[in-house]
């Protein structure tokens, strides 16, 4: 039996949970939880409002649970609801001007953790890293539109 695909799999999953972990605590310690921290960067990555139906699939996320977490950002003046001119019953979710101020300093945080995690490799090692992970993940992710 062929156990090499192991050996980068294991390794990948074990990457995966420390990052999540260490970053957790990177987020804990600027006061906001991962689920948070997720939908305002993805608010603030699209740079546009947002419907919460779009927010829930792009986070891989169940519509009840978008809810959840836009009642507690909404709660905490983070993001706002206003009607969708176009569809009069939906709504448009999008970032507050407290929120900007919050999130730059926490992505910061967040950026200068992982560049830390990073740094034992070179600047040339990284780049290839990036470049087989990206292959890797093509591979894996279905294609546009379907």
């Amino acid at each position: 039996m062929d156990t090499e695909p192991t050996s980068i799999i294991g390794r990948i999953n074990r990457i995966a949970q420390i990052i999540q972990l260490r970053s957790d605590i990177v987020l804990a310690a600027n006061g906001i939880t991962r689920a948070e921290f997720d939908m305002l960067s993805l608010l603030a990555r699209t740079g546009r409002p947002m419907t919460p139906t779009e927010l829930a699939g792009e986070l891989l996320i169940s519509g009840a649970g978008a809810t959840k977490r836009l009642k507690k950002l909404r709660d905490a003046g983070l993001i706002q609801r206003e009607a969708n001119p176009r569809d009069g019953r939906g709504a448009l979710i999008h970032m507050t001007a407290k929120a900007h101020e919050l999130l730059r300093p926490i992505l910061e945080s967040v950026l200068g953790f992982e560049a830390a995690l990073l740094s034992r490799l070179s600047a040339s090692t990284r780049r290839e890293l990036a470049r087989d992970l990206r292959a890797l993940l093509t591979g894996l992710e279905p294609p546009a539109g379907s």
